[in-house]
């Protein structure tokens, strides 16, 4: 996996109920990147971001920490639209951007559709 980007899987929950936890990658990659520093947020707190899927589609990003516990979590709105349980996706920044990428199903429409092998290669290995 790149620098800029850090995985997750997709559960059920994720989906269902909106709810993720923000794992240690993407917090690292988000504060790495100044996007957003789950540190220096206050349980309850909350920053809204802009961000985008793969296909262009607007995703509203929203990175918080839950008020009684201080759970450092994320949410990507639409997500149902691009990713069901099980599938592997990619939290990207590239030039300043996010982007999220469905590493389980995307890359290889890359590859079929539009044949840049260069671009998708570093997301297989």
């Amino acid at each position: 996996m790149e620098k800029n980007a850090a995985a997750f899987t997709v559960t059920k929950t994720i989906l269902n109920k909106s709810i993720q936890d923000c794992n240690s990658a993407m917090r690292s990659l988000l504060k790495d990147s100044g996007v957003v520093d789950y540190d220096s947020m206050a349980p309850g707190e909350r920053v809204e971001l802009q961000g985008f899927f793969i296909d262009g589609t607007e995703t509203k990003i929203s990175a918080y920490r839950a008020k009684n516990r201080g759970d450092k979590r994320i949410w990507f709105s639409g997500l149902k639209n691009h990713a069901k349980p099980g599938d592997v996706m990619a939290l990207v920044v590239e030039n300043g951007k996010l982007i999220i990428k469905n590493l389980t199903t995307g890359v290889f429409i890359l590859i079929l559709n539009i044949g840049v092998w260069g671009e998708a290669s570093k997301w297989i290995g």
